[in-house]
């Protein structure tokens, strides 16, 4: 069962990667945090390593397409950048402070993915 809904959502991820609007991204980066979230609360660390690479997938899309495509506002491209640049190195340390069993400062980490979503939402978004 788990792997049917597995397949299902990383089938899911795949063609949601393909779109590269912003609403799709976020989508996507919405669907990775919620399962990182879960797998903490459940402890279950394929759950979050799951949830990693769904978020991983997302910020890739900054990577490949022209941010000013989603902003409006050039001078918010750089920071877009940069944000971009902040969560990889974020999503990084995550996964380390998982696979290697350090599950307190995993959560730290993982706070550091959303302050660096925040910071994002609150340039973007004017927030």
């Amino acid at each position: 069962m788990k792997k049917g809904l597995l397949a299902i959502v990383l089938s899911g991820t795949i063609l949601l990667a393909g779109d590269t609007t912003i609403s799709a991204t976020m989508n996507l980066m919405n669907q990775g945090l919620n399962q990182v979230q879960s797998g903490f609360v459940n402890n279950n660390k394929k759950d979050i390593l799951e949830g990693i690479s769904i978020i991983e997938n997302a910020n890739s899309i900054f990577s490949q397409v022209d941010v000013g495509k989603f902003i409006p506002n050039n001078r918010k491209t750089q920071v877009t950048k940069n944000i971009y640049n902040n969560l990889t190195k974020s999503l990084k340390k995550l996964k380390s402070n998982i696979e290697n069993r350090k599950y307190s400062a995993a959560t730290e980490s993982y706070g550091k993915v959303l302050n660096t979503c925040l910071a994002c939402h609150t340039i973007v978004r004017g927030w």
